[in-house]
C-alpha cells in the first residue's frame, strides 16, 4: 500500500482492494499463455517454454534440440538441457571442467565441478532428500515420473493412453502411434477372445483344440488342424461322397482308400515288374530292388554272401590304433634297472615267478653293490610267495 494513500472508510478499503486485485490479474494474464502446443488439434498453452517442450515430446517423441557444434550429436526434447550441455561441455574452460570439489559429507566421495554444484547436491541428496512413496505399496521413488509410472503399471492400470484395437496402455501418446501401425489381433475361431501375438493365439487353439473346428468333417466327428488332413480323411473313410481309388486295368477289380496304396498296387502288380533275377534258371521279376536283394539273400548262395560281405562292410567300423600296439611289453623291473631281458624271462618276472626274480637278483649284485637294496627287496617278494 502506498505511503501517501489514507483509509478512512470502508469504502477507501473496498478500493484499494479492488485496484490490488487488478494489478494481480493484469500479472497473470501478461505471464499465461505465452506458448502454444504446435501439434493440431491439442491447444495447450503454457508459461514456460520447457514446459512446452515436455509437452510436445510426449506428442511426438522426437528431441527437436540438436547441439551445433561439429562432431557432437547429441540431441534433448528440452532446450534447457541443451544449454546445460552447452555450457558443460563445450563453453567453459578446461580447469572449470574439472572436478575438484569433494561433497562436505564424509561419507559420500561424489565430485563436483563447483562449490555451488556440491551444496545444491547436499541440500537435495543428504539434508532433504526427495522421496515419493507410493499409495499402496511401501515402495519409494526418488523421481515423481518414477512414482506415476509404477502406481500405473502395478495397481491402477489406468494408461493415459490405449490402443483402439488391442487396449494396450502406453505413457505417451508417441509410442502408442508407433504400436498401432503394427497392430495385429488375431480371433480365434471356437471363441470370442482376441489375441495381440501370434505365439499366444497359436498356444490357445492348441490348448483348447478350437482352431481344429474350422477343419471339420461334415459326415463324422473328426476334426483336423489342416485342410489337406481332412481333405485325405474324406477320401479315406467317406467313399460314398468322396469315391474309392479303383484299378483301372482290364481284370482287376482292388480298391483302395488312399490314393499312393493305388499307385504302389500298379506298380507291383501291372507294370513295375522291372527287377529281374539274373540267376541261372531262375527269371524271377520283383517290383523293388529290396525285394530283389532278399530273394538273392534267400535262395542263392552268391547272393546270400554277397549281401552279408556287404552288411559287414557297412557294420565294420574302424577301431582306435592303441598306443603301445607293435611295441614289446617290459617288466616294470626291467624299466627300473635298464636291464635288457628275453621275453620269455621278462614274462616270468611280470608274473612274479620265483626261479627269473632269483636270477635277476643275482645278476644285478654281480654287476652292481648299489643294487644290493633291489635284490633284498626281489628276494623278500620271493619269500612272500
Amino acid at each position: 500500500m502506498r505511503p501517501d494513500l489514507n483509509i478512512t472508510s470502508d469504502s477507501d478499503l473496498e478500493a484499494v482492494l479492488e485496484e490490488f486485485k487488478q494489478k494481480v490479474e493484469r500479472r497473470n494474464s501478461a505471464g499465461s499463455a505465452k506458448y502454444t502446443c504446435s501439434i493440431e488439434n491439442c491447444g495447450a498453452t503454457f508459461k514456460r517454454l520447457d514446459q512446452l517442450d515436455r509437452h510436445e515430446f510426449h506428442h511426438t517423441g522426437k528431441k527437436k534440440h540438436a547441439c551445433t557444434y561439429e562432431g557432437c550429436d547429441k540431441t534433448y526434447s528440452i532446450v534447457t538441457h541443451l544449454k546445460r550441455h552447452l555450457r558443460s561441455t563445450h563453453e567453459r574452460t578446461e580447469d572449470a571442467a574439472q572436478k575438484n570439489v569433494k561433497c562436505s559429507v564424509l561419507e559420500c566421495k561424489k565430485m563436483f565441478t563447483s562449490d555451488s554444484n556440491m551444496q545444491r547436491h547436499v541440500r537435495e541428496a543428504h539434508d532433504s532428500p526427495r522421496v515419493y512413496p507410493c499409495g499402496h505399496c511401501p515402495a519409494k521413488f526418488s523421481q515423481k515420473l518414477k512414482l506415476k509410472r509404477h502406481e500405473i503399471r502395478e495397481h491402477t492400470k489406468d494408461y493415459p493412453y490405449r490402443c483402439s484395437k488391442c487396449s494396450r496402455g502406453f505413457y505417451q501418446e508417441w509410442q502408442r502411434e508407433s504400436h498401432q501401425g503394427s497392430c495385429k489381433l488375431y480371433s480365434c475361431p471356437g471363441c470370442d477372445l482376441q489375441f495381440d501375438k501370434w505365439t499366444i493365439y497359436t498356444k490357445h487353439c492348441r490348448d483348447t483344440l478350437h482352431r481344429r473346428q474350422r477343419n471339420k468333417c461334415e459326415h463324422c466327428e473328426s476334426s483336423y488342424a489342416k485342410p489337406s488332413d481332412l481333405r485325405l480323411h474324406m477320401e479315406a473313410k467317406h467313399k460314398d461322397s468322396v469315391g474309392a481309388f479303383a484299378c483301372t486295368e482290364e481284370g482287376c477289380s482292388r480298391t483302395y482308400s488312399y490314393e499312393r496304396n493305388l499307385r504302389q498296387h500298379q506298380l507291383a502288380a501291372h507294370t513295375g515288374r522291372r527287377f529281374e533275377c539274373q540267376a541261372i534258371n531262375c527269371g524271377r521279376c520283383f517290383s523293388s530292388a529290396q525285394n530283389l536283394s532278399k530273394h538273392l539273400a534267400r535262395d542263392h548262395n552268391d547272393g546270400k554272401e554277397k549281401v552279408e560281405k556287404e552288411k559287414s562292410k557297412s557294420n565294420s567300423k574302424t577301431r582306435k590304433r592303441r598306443r603301445d600296439a607293435g611295441r614289446t611289453k617290459h617288466s616294470r623291473l626291467s624299466k627300473l634297472t635298464c636291464l635288457q631281458l628275453e621275453k620269455d624271462v621278462d614274462e616270468e618276472v611280470r608274473q612274479r615267478k620265483s626261479p627269473a626274480l632269483k636270477k635277476v637278483a643275482e645278476y644285478l649284485v654281480e654287476e652292481d653293490p648299489l643294487q644290493q637294496l633291489i635284490s633284498a627287496t626281489l628276494q623278500d617278494d620271493e619269500a612272500v610267495d
